[in-house]
């Protein structure tokens, strides 16, 4: 997924060099409470959607199911209020 999306922005030459910043990575899952703070908007994930990143790419499965978690939608809500470029990527390719 993430493959096809760095090869449609960036090229078949380039692609490789692309930068992505996965945001399960980001927090720790087991400490999510601690992680996140009493302000949603403190976290390193709201922090690195409102930094003047170029876009958003939200992988789905074939059951769509980041949309169905609050914090996908979270991440949709903040891309489109920042108005990032904010696109949905499957094994299949860009959506």
């Amino acid at each position: 997924s993430i493959q096809c999306h760095a090869l449609s922005k960036e090229g078949p030459t380039s692609w490789i060099d692309a930068a992505y910043w996965i945001c399960s990575f980001a927090n720790n899952q087991w400490r999510i409470e601690a992680e996140l703070g009493s302000d949603p908007m403190e976290s390193a994930f709201a922090r690195t959607l409102t930094a003047g990143i170029k876009g958003v790419a939200m992988v789905l499965d074939q059951e769509v199911q980041p949309l169905t978690r609050v914090w996908c939608l979270f991440e949709f809500f903040l891309s489109n209020r920042e108005r990032l470029d904010l696109v949905f990527v499957t094994n299949a390719g860009v959506v």
